[in-house]
């Protein structure tokens, strides 16, 4: 049952860190199973081991062919499995962080390719966590938020620059593009374990209070930016139409309003991080 809801696309009953595969079970080929389970993008990162007591020649690249991280003959005992499975995960682990920090350098060379995009996803982490805090989010959520709000837009380098960087209107068939990079950046995101959590955030964060505010308060090629009174007035209105949240779009306007959003100066939080 572990292994039939690990291969199940979106479920996350279950919180996998590794999978050991023992090909010796009757009418079962851990060969494919392993093949089966690779083929959701969600375990792309996820190690499996294939165990095999008595393998030929060929098994180890099969294995390798299937997607295994591992291929073992056998263990002495059960303490050598644990080892072995400690040391995996440590090395999955470095692998995660380091892959992570690859996708906010991408992000980060996206946002720099424009002055109009510049500073946005600071401005992102900022509202955010200013409503995360009137919310009482906990700490870990709103690491969480902060990181969502840097990575949100790193879809966007599946957009043309001739698209992204347009100095007019888009077209249907441009604006059509665009709006895939939500989707796109949650495929990115979705093999890293450590960024599970916030996909619905990068997936759905045109639908966010944040992100639609800063766009209405930033130039554009085709109008000027609006003034925050008038922004705000546009999510109130949206609220009352019951596309947004109201008692959150309350509770955004409150912080804009009292002045508790400042904009960030200076360096940009996307580089800092590695800072």
């Amino acid at each position: 049952m572990l292994l039939r809801r690990a291969a199940i696309p979106g479920n996350h009953s279950y919180r996998v860190r590794t999978i050991l595969l023992y090909d010796a079970l009757p009418d079962v080929d851990a060969f494919d199973v392993c093949r089966r389970m690779k083929g959701n993008p969600l375990n792309h990162e996820l190690p499996i081991v294939l165990i095999k007591p008595s393998p030929d020649p060929t098994d180890v690249a099969r294995g390798r062919e299937a997607g295994a991280a591992d291929f073992w003959g056998s263990c002495s005992s059960l303490a050598e499995a644990l080892s072995r499975v400690e040391s995996l995960l440590r090395l999955k682990s470095y692998i995660d962080e380091q892959a992570k920090s690859m996708v906010l350098l991408l992000a980060h060379s996206i946002e720099a390719k424009s002055p109009l995009m510049n500073g946005h996803s600071d401005r992102m982490v900022k509202y955010a966590v200013q409503l995360g805090i009137r919310l009482d989010l906990p700490e870990e959520e709103l690491r969480e938020l902060r990181i969502a709000c840097l990575l949100h837009d790193v879809g966007k380098v599946a957009v043309p620059d001739e698209i992204l960087l347009k100095p007019a209107a888009l077209n249907a068939e441009e604006t059509e593009i665009v709006r895939q990079h939500p989707a796109i950046g949650e495929n990115i995101c979705a093999p890293l374990k450590s960024l599970r959590h916030i996909l619905p955030v990068i997936r759905h964060h045109h639908e966010r209070i944040a992100d639609i505010y800063d766009a209405l308060i930033t130039d554009r090629p085709y109008r000027d930016a609006l003034s925050s009174e008038h922004a705000l007035e546009t999510l109130n209105r949206e609220a009352r139409y019951g596309w947004l949240d109201a008692s959150l779009v309350w509770r955004f306007s409150q912080i804009c309003r009292c002045g508790e959003y400042f904009p960030v100066r200076g360096r940009s939080m996307l580089a800092s991080y590695y800072a």
